[in-house]
């Protein structure tokens, strides 16, 4: 045997020595482990290598090719487990790490070609002349038929588990492929679209580890990214979870996934979106045009280009396109209707509103002091509160009408209450154009918020008082159904209601949001705003995977209440996996997808 072919073959063994080393551990959890499984595995590999190396055993060549070719894959389970406990291990730990486990694969490649079929033989003679040895013993038609099909059921196996970790490797650090689960980026893709997505360049890591390669690129506004979703944790105990679940995903032919939240649901991990905010930048979303700011400016201005894909009225796409699509949020009337709605907010007569509502304060103590004028409050009395939080939602503000209607009109005080509930705004309003606001709050959703808090009260008051006044005049419930006035009123109700349900789906407030001085905040470097195209059904970054009540307006001392769930957050580079290169399935909308480098100015 040559010197070369030595020394090659005794620095695999070195390197898989030395990687096992680095897996001695002492906690007390699954990380002890790793070492175990080295030890074991490298100790089998040296005694097969001396077998072969030095004793010239060729009957042993067959293991040790078998155990070279498993020797990333077991070290890369073990890199797995070493780091799956409580206490992880350091950045350098795992640098030296890697360094072995890449060192630990060049050399074994090098040693499965120094002992592939071919080349032993012909290179070294001690090796030639133990082969003649070996056939002359045990020619071929000797082996027993139970060893061969041993032998043939063993290699399918050995093919399979050699296949699912060759793709885990490859998914981690070159391509992925990706099914779209969901219509969040509809027209760009539809659910069932299988997608590749090339990693090299997004700088992929190690599992569990900070260790990796580079990112070789930034990301424009436009970009379509997959990325890991930041609703979930990434901590050690996730994502030993994750990378045992793509093991048992594919080893059992994609028929278990264990991909699930703490409640048992799939996990929406990984996402793909759009990216639309980038480094640098504060965003706003308001009746569906994005407004961003750098630093240095004072006013937002409107992100021309995410016009060309937000799409906000997906039953106008075309029929090739919609005959596809499973879910349409909102139908065509509502989408009118809710441009309706937000036309009327914008024109808004603000100082004409505020005089409607004290007058129509006004109008139903009147109404109130005429049917029992015992029930208002003498000077210096506290106004009572008599609407909770969960009274002054939207939804319970108009379906209770006639029943806070006789409230206000049987309490003691509910007129002056309700004076103040449907006009107190009206004093803030006031106050903050005296103060020189041009905007509530500085900014076009803060007002627009506040605005909507505004028609919402009036609605209420106008519903209210008809109420109050159908009851003076003796109108039977039956009766009223048919009242002309109450009937318009509620159906402007109803508009205001459908327009708090899309709300978290058309607006976004700053973010990110100023500090406690009202000085700008902006994206951080290597963060972005992802999300999706089809903005009434996706639950992208803007929006919490919980919802609560919230105040529709913070300027106003009885705000309406609505249901919230927007929470908006960026998203590391670190979380992004890569952008989709080509959309392969189906094969008529194969292509490259997503607007890249494409920018209008």
């Amino acid at each position: 045997m040559t010197k070369k072919f030595t020394i090659l073959n005794c620095g695999t063994i070195l390197f898989c020595v030395l990687f096992t080393f680095f897996q001695i551990n002492f906690v007390g959890d699954i990380s002890v482990t790793a070492f175990p499984l080295c030890l074991a595995f490298t100790g089998v590999l040296a005694y097969f290598f001396i077998r072969c190396v030095f004793q010239v055993r060729v009957s042993s060549l067959p293991v040790l090719r078998k155990l070279l070719e498993y020797v990333p894959f077991v070290f890369l389970t073990s890199f797995v487990l070493r780091r799956a406990g409580e206490d992880g291990t350091s950045f350098g730990y795992d640098v030296i790490t890697v360094i072995l486990w890449v060192l630990s694969l060049g050399f074994s490649i090098i040693s499965l070609v120094l002992l592939s079929e071919k080349r032993v033989y012909a290179q070294n003679k001690a090796f030639a002349e133990a082969k003649e040895a070996w056939d002359a013993e045990y020619p071929q038609e000797k082996k027993k038929i139970g060893l061969k099909v041993f032998i043939e059921a063993a290699g399918w196996i050995d093919a399979l588990v050699q296949a699912v970790f060759t793709v885990v490797l490859i998914n981690i650090f070159i391509f992925q492929l990706y099914e779209i689960p969901s219509e969040s980026m509809v027209p760009e893709f539809l659910i069932k679209d299988r997608v590749v997505v090339f990693k090299f360049m997004s700088g992929p890591k190690f599992p569990l580890s900070d260790v990796g390669l580079p990112e070789f690129r930034s990301y424009e506004r436009g970009d379509v990214v997959v990325f890991r979703n930041p609703h979930y944790s990434m901590d050690r105990k996730s994502e030993v979870k994750t990378f045992v679940s793509q093991l048992v995903y594919m080893l059992s032919c994609t028929t278990v996934n264990l991909n699930v939240d703490e409640n048992g649901d799939m996990k929406a991990d990984p996402l793909v979106k759009r990216v639309v905010g980038v480094p640098g930048e504060q965003l706003m979303l308001q009746d569906g045009i994005l407004y961003h700011r750098v630093a240095g400016q004072t006013e937002f201005t409107p992100v021309e280009e995410d016009a060309s894909w937000a799409e906000w009225n997906a039953s106008a796409l075309p029929k090739d396109i919609k005959s596809q699509i499973r879910d349409i949020p909102i139908t065509a009337d509502q989408y009118k209707i809710m441009i309706d709605v937000e036309q009327e907010r914008r024109n808004l007569d603000m100082d004409a509103l505020a005089a409607e509502c004290r007058s129509l304060a006004a109008e139903f103590t009147v109404l109130r002091n005429m049917n029992d004028p015992s029930l208002r409050l003498e000077e210096g009395e506290a106004v009572p509160a008599l609407l909770r939080e969960s009274d002054s939602t939207v939804y319970n503000l108009f379906t209770k009408a006639d029943n806070l209607t006789l409230k206000f009109s049987t309490v003691k005080g509910g007129a002056e209450f309700f004076s103040a509930y449907v006009a107190g705004w009206a004093d803030e309003y006031e106050k903050a154009r005296a103060a020189g606001e041009s905007e509530i709050g500085g900014n076009l959703y803060d007002e627009s918020m506040f605005r909507l808090n505004a028609m919402i009260k009036t609605c209420f008051a106008r519903l209210i008082v008809r109420n109050a006044e159908l009851n003076a005049e003796g109108i039977s419930s039956s009766s009223r159904r048919s009242d002309e006035i109450r009937t318009k009123t509620i159906t402007e109700a109803d508009h205001l209601y459908l327009y708090t349900l899309l709300i978290n789906s058309r607006n976004m407030p700053v973010f990110p949001a100023n500090d406690a001085d009202g000085n700008a905040q902006y994206i951080p470097e290597g963060n972005y705003f992802m999300m999706g195209d089809n903005r009434f059904n996706s639950l992208d970054m803007r929006h919490s995977y919980d919802e609560w009540s919230e105040p529709i307006t913070a300027r106003d001392a009885y705000p309406v209440y609505y249901v919230s769930n927007v929470e908006p957050q960026y998203v590391s580079s670190k979380r992004i996996l890569g952008i989709p290169n080509l959309r392969f399935m189906p094969v008529s909308r194969f292509g490259v997808p997503g607007h890249t480098a494409t920018v209008k100015n």
